[in-house]
C-alpha cells in the first residue's frame, strides 16, 4: 500500500508538475527548446489545474453520472441496506483524545443517517486500516461517529477494505450472509463512478446516493485564479480518473 500511494502522489498534481519542472531543469542546457516546453507545460498545468474553473469542470463531470437522489426515489427505494464508504480517520485528534471521522467520512456519514431516518433501512460503515497502523479501523470511528454524533446506530462494520474495491468485496460478502443484494451506496459525487463500478462488479445491485455535490465558482471574473482549494479538488477528479482505469486495465 506504501509504494501504491507513493506511485500515486507522483502521477497527481501538484507532484507531476514539479516532477515536469525538475526534468526542463535537468535538460535547461543539453535541450533549451524542450526544457522551455517542458517548463511552460509545469506552470501552465499547475495555473490550470488550480483554477476554479478547471476543477469544478472536472468534479461535476465526475458528479454528472449518477445525480442526487429525489424525496421520490428514496421514499420508493427498493434498496434493502445502507452502505457508507469511509474517506479518512484522523487518529490524533487531541481534543477528542480518540480517533475521529476526517472531513470526507463526516460528509458521508451525515447523509447516510439522513437516508436511515427517512427509509428505516439498516446501515453498514466500510473500511479497514488502509496502512496497518491505525489506532482504530475507518469503520469503528465511523460507527462511533454516527452513534456520538447522529445518534443511529452502525448495524454491520467491515473492517478489512484498503481500497475501495476491497470495500465493494468485504461489504457484499457481508451483505450476502444477511441476504441483501440491493443497496443505497452513499459516498461523496466525484467518488460514485468508481464505487457504483466496483460494487456492481461485485455482485450487488446499486442504487447510487450521493452527497457534497461541488457547486459551480459563480464569483464574476475569479475563475481563473489559482487557489489551494481548486488544486485539491483537481487533484481529487484525476484521482479518480486514474482509479478507474487502473481497475479497468488489471
Amino acid at each position: 500500500m506504501i509504494l501504491r500511494y507513493f506511485l500515486k502522489t507522483l502521477a497527481l498534481p501538484p507532484m507531476i508538475s514539479i516532477l515536469v519542472a525538475l526534468l526542463a531543469i535537468l535538460l535547461w542546457r543539453r535541450r533549451p527548446v524542450l526544457a522551455r516546453t517542458l517548463a511552460v507545460i509545469s506552470l501552465a498545468s499547475l495555473w490550470l489545474l488550480s483554477s476554479p474553473t478547471v476543477s469544478t469542470t472536472l468534479m461535476r463531470s465526475l458528479e454528472a453520472h449518477h445525480p442526487v437522489l429525489s424525496q421520490a426515489q428514496r421514499e420508493s427505494t427498493e434498496a434493502e441496506a445502507i452502505v457508507i464508504l469511509a474517506g479518512g480517520i484522523d487518529d490524533s485528534a487531541r481534543e477528542f483524545g480518540f480517533p475521529v471521522s476526517q472531513d470526507h467520512t463526516l460528509l458521508r456519514l451525515r447523509y447516510g443517517a439522513f437516508l436511515h431516518r427517512e427509509t428505516g433501512l439498516p446501515i453498514l460503515v466500510s473500511g479497514g486500516s488502509v496502512f496497518g497502523d491505525d489506532a482504530t479501523t475507518l469503520a469503528a470511528a465511523m460507527a462511533n461517529e454516527l452513534d456520538f454524533s447522529f445518534q443511529v446506530d452502525a448495524r454491520w462494520r467491515e473492517e478489512q477494505s484498503r481500497t475501495t474495491r476491497e470495500n465493494a468485496d468485504f461489504s457484499a460478502a457481508l451483505l450476502e450472509e444477511a441476504g441483501i443484494d440491493h443497496i443505497l451506496l452513499v459516498t461523496e459525487g466525484f467518488h460514485m463512478p468508481r464505487s457504483v463500478q466496483v460494487f456492481e462488479q461485485s455482485g450487488l445491485t446499486v442504487t447510487a446516493a450521493p452527497t457534497a455535490m461541488t457547486q459551480y465558482f459563480s464569483a464574476p471574473g475569479m475563475g481563473w485564479l489559482p487557489s489551494s482549494l481548486a488544486l485539491h479538488q483537481s487533484s481529487l477528479a484525476l484521482h479518480e480518473y486514474l482509479g478507474m482505469l487502473a481497475y479497468r486495465w488489471l
